[in-house]
């Protein structure tokens, strides 16, 4: 696999960790908390622990395959080699669509900005950073990792002082029942759906195997301790944001109220900058770093050009598809698409996307049981089976919530994108007649060599 080996072998723990938390913390925790107050209350806080638990549950099964398996472009391996290679082409498509959110991430820290800065253009802003981050990625994955990791300790350190300062305002009478379930249960549910968007993302380091020095032991310990770190964070930042001013008053707004009412003017700035900046930053960084992986395994199976692959000699980095996913994200910025239709879509899609390896790990013992019989997550068959229809059922659960919030006419083209999805991958032709014997021959070179 000519692009996928050219890659380099320059992950270790502390680098993934800090993609994987950069990835979580971002858009969710900082847009998302005012809209789970406005479905939920004070519910808020339990509903990110729920939430939490949930993605860890849904993220089992790719950590299983990771730790089995590991191997660049993971997602998409494990659903065209296990499931089927038409399959695979319907992920990829549906995988290539949910990166608008690229630009949501953009957007929302353009807009962060423009509260510190009165009067910048908003989406000027967010085009002049995506594209920064877009060159720092071209640069190489270990520099956008080192400067990825730097923002990550900057952003939990102010999220921290919103924490340590906010906690002795708290009043926490607000947790009773009444408050909590303002809406029902199906208001707290919907609000857990919704702030999966903020507790998921540490599963995309499966895309990373091919550059991880020790993948299969890296992979779980990081989906696992991201997301257990990242949703007690989240926990304590929702009770400080339902708990300090009125409910009626946070409800459906971002976290700059409440951090104005409990933070000096200079902890204040910091926050805004360290905090709900860098969030959104770490993960627009982090996302560039692993989106290509898929489409890399995808052009040596043969379905899209092998010179859309091409990696770039001085820097090891795929140039051609880095630019690809770039006009995806600007595209929405650009022509002005709203920044709600963008969270609900991208979210409610890439739910979707993480069903198929749910159900691909079904076939892992039956394709692969020597590797399966030495993971570090074997479990008996049946509680296998059970964990996956239990983490496809949440994720296409949590997807329709999402989507169908949408106006109609989005609901309509996505409904048709996804329609003219299927029908290509039905009519597609593997090139390189691919079989399954392929990622043994990957994961064996990311083993031995750590050169996938």
């Amino acid at each position: 696999m000519q692009q996928a080996t050219n890659l380099k072998s320059v992950l270790g723990l502390t680098d993934v960790l800090g993609i994987a938390i950069g990835q979580i913390i971002g858009a969710g925790v900082m847009s998302l908390t005012g809209i789970g107050i406005q479905m939920t209350g004070s519910g808020i806080t339990p509903a990110f622990i729920l939430s939490a638990i949930i993605t860890l549950l849904t993220m089992f099964p790719i950590a299983i395959l990771g730790s089995t398996l590991p191997t660049t472009g993971g997602m998409y391996q494990y659903t065209s080699r296990l499931l089927s290679p038409k399959i695979g082409i319907f992920w990829l498509l549906l995988f290539i669509l949910l990166q608008v959110t690229l630009s949501l991430y953009a957007l929302s820290f353009a807009q962060y900005l423009e509260g510190l800065l009165p009067g910048l253009p908003v989406r000027v802003v967010a085009f002049t950073l995506l594209t920064i981050l877009f060159i720092v990625n071209i640069v190489g994955i270990k520099s956008a990792s080192v400067i990825g990791n730097l923002m990550v300790i900057i952003l939990i350190i102010a999220l921290f002082c919103f924490i340590i300062f906010g906690l002795p305002h708290v009043n926490f009478g607000v947790f009773n029942i009444h408050s909590m379930l303002p809406e029902g249960f199906a208001g707290f549910f919907t609000a857990v759906g919704l702030v999966s968007f903020a507790t998921g993302g540490a599963q995309v380091v499966a895309e990373l195997g091919g550059e991880m020095k020790n993948p299969k032991r890296d992979i779980p310990i990081v989906i696992i301790v991201a997301t257990i770190f990242v949703g007690l964070l989240y926990a304590f930042i929702a009770s400080i944001a339902v708990g300090v001013l009125p409910i009626p008053e946070v409800a459906g707004r971002p976290l700059t109220s409440v951090a104005q009412e409990v933070l000096p003017t200079p902890i204040f700035i910091f926050f805004m900058v360290g905090g709900a900046m860098f969030a959104l930053a770490t993960t627009l960084n982090s996302t560039f770093t692993w989106v290509t992986k898929s489409l890399l395994v995808a052009i040596h199976d043969g379905y899209l050009p092998k010179k859309l692959g091409d990696v770039n000699k001085r820097f090891g980095t795929p140039h051609w598809l880095l630019l690809l996913f770039y006009i995806i994200g600007a595209l929405p910025i650009l022509t002005g698409v709203s920044l709600n239709v963008v969270a609900q879509l991208g979210t409610g899609i890439s739910l979707i996307v993480f069903a198929f390896p749910a159900l691909a790990v079904t076939q892992l013992p039956k394709k692969y049981p020597t590797a399966y019989n030495h993971s570090p997550f074997k479990l008996p068959y049946p509680m296998l089976v059970t964990i996956a229809a239990v983490a496809i059922i949440i994720l296409l659960y949590q997807s329709y919530l999402l989507i169908s919030d949408l106006n109609i006419g989005y609901i309509i083209g996505t409904l048709i994108y996804i329609s003219v999805s299927a029908i290509i991958a039905l009519i597609s032709n593997n090139k390189n007649n691919i079989s399954i014997n392929d990622i043994r021959i990957n994961t064996t070179q990311s083993f031995e060599k750590s050169n996938l």
